[in-house]
């Protein structure tokens, strides 16, 4: 029979010939390098390391878009390390971060175009999303300059883009468990760069002699500041949360104790290294999260594996108290009190981490509700002796360090409002992570969701105790990828999508460490 083609497909059925398009196709891409050779020409011209890198995130993206897996592979593996190439190749390399953020942002418009079509999306992951349409609203409702607002929302959501990317793409279990390894990696490199930042640059800082002030200076990939301010504690959180991974696949059988015991013990020794007063709170805040089940079931049987990492955490804390600090347990508990509690500065602030919400509220009443509740804007609050960025608040209260914590710099960036949806983003994250432990038929998920949980629990507390979350990209990165690996769990699980009452096809989550 002869159908005749009619519509859209009338005419020839032929394949067209591949010259037919090649010269269109050639010119294209000859065009697209030329403009770009002429765009960076004039940038070059500037002499602003800023702008560069700017011109060289937007070219680059235009051809990352089609390569979001290796854009995860950046942001994760640069992410979590850029921040000793900085400290090691100078400062002209300081604003290497920024350019590493323009590439986290390429992830953002795939991520959002799937995300508006999928169906199968946890809440916290959309209460992330109306957390930045809230800080955006408010930050054009109390306008202050274009530049306050740039540098806000890239300090606050530079790793937004890797969160959402691997909650909604269609990455495999494959991806996932490489880029579980690319973390073990880093994390077990924290050990020869703290080695080396002991060995070389603790004495420049003053020696052992100094106590923590010295030490302070011991932060693995994430960078050594020689001037004080170090993400010390950011170091620690990575790698107590790649211990509760490590231990939660070993609790389930998906890992040999042999492996288990080097890799637990490699991710640990640093923390032994460097100013660990704040692992003496997070190690049995993380024992007690992941053990509380099996805890109240068999309270005989679990109870010498509590023992021993209290164990461990009082012999961290003998470390920092005798060694670093050369003072007594009581000594120490006093000072901590002080300056935490009491009105002592942090450092060289006028504030610590409890006046620094009293100093807050003294400033905002219900006589001015639209700032009490949604803030001065993105980034008002930012302020940095040695940045050219600082927010017109934090100007305004300089050396006051009204941004010392998460918290803080909330409620002045985006008042009680803003703070209480960024909250609620964690608290809807560990109900999704309560429903994959209790609910998953994969062994793997459950340990994970597990994991995850502990490591919510971190991250809850970081939020008072310093600025990290809304400022340092390497602990971005980390929180992205855990809520990312989260939602992407959640939404391929095929207990899940069962309960859902959504077809699926079951893919087993593989083996993350093979013994």
């Amino acid at each position: 029979m002869n159908i005749k083609p009619s519509g859209a497909y009338a005419g020839s059925f032929s394949t067209p010939r591949r010259h037919e398009h090649r010269l269109p196709l050639w010119g294209a891409i000859g065009a697209l390098l030329l403009t770009s050779a002429l765009f960076l020409g004039v940038l070059a011209t500037s002499a602003d390391m800023v702008m560069i890198g700017a011109g060289l995130g937007l070219l680059a993206g235009g051809f990352l878009l089609a390569a979001p897996r290796l854009v995860v592979w950046i942001v994760i593996g640069l992410g979590l390390t850029t921040g000793v190439l900085v400290s090691l190749a100078g400062p002209a390399y300081v604003r290497l971060p920024w350019a590493l953020s323009l590439v986290s942002f390429i992830l953002w418009p795939l991520a959002l175009f799937h995300l508006l079509q999928h169906k199968r999306v946890p809440l916290f992951v959309w209460l992330s999303l109306g957390f930045v349409l809230l800080c955006v609203a408010t930050s054009v409702f109390d306008w202050h300059s274009l530049d306050e607002f740039v540098a806000g929302f890239k300090r606050y959501f530079q790793g937004y883009g890797l969160l959402f990317a691997l909650a909604v793409l269609a990455f495999s279990s494959d991806d996932m468990r490489r880029w579980q390894k690319l973390l073990l990696a880093i994390a077990l490199l924290q050990l020869p760069f703290a080695l080396y930042e002991v060995i070389f640059l603790v004495p420049l800082r003053g020696g052992l002699e100094a106590g923590s002030a010295a030490l302070d200076v011991v932060a693995g990939t994430f960078g050594a500041n020689l001037r004080g301010g170090s993400p010390n504690a950011e170091m620690a959180a990575f790698l107590l949360i790649v211990v509760a991974f490590l231990s939660m696949r070993w609790r389930a059988g998906l890992l040999r104790t042999g492996p288990y015991l080097f890799y637990a013990l490699i991710c640990l020794i640093p923390l032994g290294l460097g100013e660990t007063k704040i692992v003496v709170l997070l190690l049995p805040l993380l024992v007690c999260v992941v053990l509380r089940r099996d805890f109240l079931k068999a309270p005989m049987r679990y109870l010498p594996v509590i023992l021993g990492f209290f164990a461990i955490t009082l012999l961290l804390g003998y470390i920092y108290v005798t060694v670093m600090m050369k003072s007594t347990f009581a000594g120490v508990l006093a000072n901590t009190l002080h300056y935490n509690f009491e009105q002592a500065g942090y450092g060289d602030a006028y504030l610590n981490r409890t006046t620094v919400l009293s100093f807050w509220w003294e400033r905002h009443g219900w006589d001015d509700p639209l700032t009490l509740l949604f803030g001065h804007g993105l980034g008002s609050s930012y302020w940095s002796p040695s940045n050219l960025l600082a927010g017109h608040i934090g100007t305004q209260f300089a050396r006051y360090s009204i941004d010392l914590t998460a918290v803080s710099s909330m409620l002045w960036d985006v008042g009680l409002i803003g703070v209480s949806l960024y909250v609620m983003v964690f608290f809807a994250a560990w109900h999704t992570a309560n429903q994959l432990e209790l609910k998953s038929l994969d062994s793997a998920t459950r340990a994970d969701a597990l994991a995850i949980q502990a490591a919510l629990t971190i991250i809850l507390v970081f939020l008072f105790y310093n600025n990290s979350a809304v400022n340092i990209l390497p602990y971005q990165v980390l929180i992205a990828t855990l809520l990312g690996y989260l939602g992407y769990l959640y939404r391929t699980d095929p207990a899940l999508v069962e309960m859902a009452g959504k077809p699926h096809r079951y893919s087993s989550h593989q083996q993350f460490f093979h013994p």
